[in-house]
């Protein structure tokens, strides 16, 4: 590749040698370590070529052997600027594309973002935007080590960032902290702990409070399960004080839960005509063009669209965007929803809500599925029978008459 551009550079000829001693000149070159490629013989004599500094060199060698040479052809940059010196507005237009990238070159063009698993790079990209670093900004206005302190600031969680410029591409690399930022504060404060829901005690376990229930039970919402007053009875079995205490432990109860999901009778379907379109979206900075233009009609299109930043070299983006467009026409229609549809997309409600339950350490002890006729539409009911967890923190009242002689003296002073 680097021999070629370098060949291209420099210009070659093409040469064409007869005479009386064609092999002592080649042994000359090889002797002289002048390069000569693509050697052919035939009977009048043989071809090569030759590098345009080399080929200036050969003129005592020519004599010394006898022979004679006659250039073919020239190819390579000086031959093409030299037959291309009176084209003036080819040179310019050469020397306004060179401007131009120089001056492209000063800006960002491309951002990438890597190591992110918590914040999606939309988030990080407006982030940047309110710190006039994105698209088109200069490059001499980004600095890295504030950006790099900025982003930690911003987000706490990403522990550690390094931000680079690279041509005319911002790169940042971030590790985000995949342990727990700071330990939660553990509620101590006096309360019940009551029923989120209706449902049949099965089994329960308490850490702090008095229970109010015992398995086999059937509670409803709100009611209370542990109370967080522990009554302190005298040796005559009365009641001389309350101790206020948080409520805590495991209360298990059989629950039920039953989930809809409307479904319409009637399938939207699509059938494609078979037509299709092929276009190129050009965008140029702020500015696009498409061809072919889109299409307009009764019948609809689905596009599907491949966008591709141009790249000069690896770190070398420019602000076009080529963006190659697939279009496929169809037709909108309905039909009636069969039954084997139907007990797919039960199965596939039951399924879902069965995950959910076990994804959460749930059991579930029975479930079933039905399809109910709504008359313009279906209605899939599923029914879950589980063991679950239903205690809740309930804020406590204390009574006045029941408050320690520290928090009395409190409340006086």
């Amino acid at each position: 590749m680097w021999q070629k551009l370098k060949e291209y550079g420099g210009g070659f000829v093409k040469v064409r040698m007869t005479g009386y001693s064609p092999e002592r000149f080649l042994n000359l070159c090889a002797a002289r370590q002048i390069r000569l490629w693509s050697v052919e013989a035939d009977k009048a004599g043989y071809t090569f070529y030759a590098e345009l500094k080399d080929y200036r060199r050969v003129r005592p060698l020519v004599r010394k052997a006898g022979v004679h040479l006659k250039i073919q052809g020239k190819y390579g940059l000086p031959f093409f600027l030299h037959r291309s010196r009176k084209r003036k507005l080819w040179a310019a237009g050469a020397g306004a594309f060179v401007l131009l990238l120089f001056v492209l070159s000063r800006f960002i063009w491309n951002i990438s973002v890597e190591g992110n698993l918590r914040f999606t790079d939309d988030t990080l990209l407006h982030y940047l935007d309110t710190l006039d670093v994105g698209y088109g900004c200069r490059k001499s206005q980004v600095d890295c080590a504030s950006l790099e302190e900025s982003i930690r600031g911003a987000f706490p969680e990403i522990i550690w960032v390094s931000a680079r410029v690279s041509g005319t591409r911002l790169l940042i690399h971030l590790k985000e902290n995949d342990g727990v930022a700071s330990l939660p504060v553990k509620d101590e404060s006096p309360r019940d702990l009551a029923a989120g829901e209706a449902g049949t005690i099965t089994r329960m376990v308490v850490r702090q409070g008095k229970a109010q229930v015992e398995p086999g039970d059937v509670v409803e919402p709100g009611q209370v399960l542990i109370s967080g007053s522990v009554p302190i009875i005298s040796d005559d079995g009365e009641v001389v004080n309350v101790q206020y205490v948080h409520g805590d432990g495991d209360i298990y109860a059989r629950t039920e839960k039953t989930y809809t999901s409307p479904v319409s009778k009637l399938v939207a379907c699509r059938t494609r005509t078979g037509t299709v379109r092929h276009g190129l979206r050009l965008r140029v900075l702020f500015w696009e063009v498409f061809f072919p233009p889109p299409v307009s009609g009764d019948l609809s299109w689905e596009m599907v669209s491949e966008t591709t930043q141009v790249c000069l070299l690896e770190a070398f983006y420019l602000p076009v965007w080529i963006e190659r467009v697939t279009a496929r026409e169809y037709s909108r229609s309905e039909r009636p929803r069969t039954q084997e549809e139907l007990e797919a997309l039960a199965e596939g409600v039951q399924t879902r809500k069965s995950e959910t339950f076990l994804k959460k350490g749930v059991p579930i002890i029975e479930n079933d599925v039905r399809i109910l006729d709504k008359g313009t539409s279906y209605e899939i009911q599923a029914h879950f029978v589980v063991e679950e967890q239903i205690g809740i923190g309930q804020k406590l009242e204390q009574k006045e008459e029941f408050l320690t002689a520290d928090e009395r003296n409190r409340d006086y002073h």
